[in-house]
């Protein structure tokens, strides 16, 4: 961390204070009260204008760190003692959660800073860019926030050309093994591993996972709107009680050379 971080992010010039207004002719004046606030009769207070920037970028950089030395660092470089300077602590639960639960095998976050105990999966909370694991320690970012934006758009597409009828286009795939497919998505060929959804057992929800070529939950008893392809599993994949586990881009050579051998 940088020496001078303190100064980067606090000894700035205040906002406000430029234009008063009338705010002297009204104490001078005999309209007033006997007793009168510092603050009033000025239209225009002082207020804090911290940069922030130099901070969550400082703490972009500490990713796959233990929580604990990042922390012990932001302490040496910056005095608590000092009334404006720990005004910076408040600050840094706006880029990292620290507070993360493990359950079921999946990191919970809070659903937003002031929400209770009202948590969601960490692929739901785009808000979050960094957040400590609550099993190692370590300082990890959000992977699921780069192209939120554009995931939220599709599916507000799908569920709109769900509302109307209209059925997405979908490209044929190749089937390579039992559990391997090759998709083409926008002229790019991915591999995708599939995986079966888990049985729904007596008297328990069913089982969710998200299959992440279609970008949606899917269970035995069907799925939500994907944002990509279609809701119908067969036409999909070509059997039922299936999902995309994960996938990778494929490179061209390796595409030539396997579609070349498949004639």
């Amino acid at each position: 961390m940088r020496e001078d971080m303190d100064k980067l992010i606090v000894e700035r010039p205040r906002r406000g204070g430029g234009v008063q207004g009338d705010g002297r002719v009204f104490r001078n004046s005999r309209e007033r009260g006997s007793h009168l606030g510092m603050k009033r009769g000025y239209d225009h207070p002082k207020g804090l204008n911290e940069n922030l920037q130099p901070l969550r970028r400082w703490l972009h950089k500490q990713v796959h760190r233990p929580w604990d030395k990042v922390w012990s660092e932001l302490c040496q470089g910056i005095d608590r003692r000092s009334t404006v300077q720990a005004h910076i602590f408040l600050h840094i639960d706006d880029f990292v959660v620290r507070d993360a639960v493990m359950h079921g095998g999946e990191v919970l976050v809070r659903s937003r800073w002031w929400a209770g105990s009202d948590r969601v999966p960490l692929r739901e909370a785009p808000h979050v860019e960094l957040f400590v694991h609550p099993g190692t320690g370590i300082l990890l970012p959000n992977r699921y926030r780069r192209g939120s934006a554009q995931r939220r758009k599709a599916e507000r597409e799908a569920k709109v050309a769900a509302a109307q009828g209209v059925v997405k286009p979908y490209a044929p795939y190749h089937a390579i093994d039992a559990v391997t497919q090759w998709h083409r998505i926008d002229g790019c060929w991915w591999e995708v591993t599939l995986a079966r959804v888990p049985e729904v057992r007596r008297l328990e929800p069913a089982p969710r996972c998200y299959d992440v070529l279609r970008r949606c939950l899917v269970t035995r008893r069907g799925c939500e709107p994907p944002a990509f392809g279609t809701a119908d599993t067969m036409a999909m994949y070509g059997r039922p009680n299936v999902y995309a586990e994960c996938m990778r881009k494929l490179g061209r050579a390796e595409v030539r050379s396997r579609l070349g051998e498949r004639g």
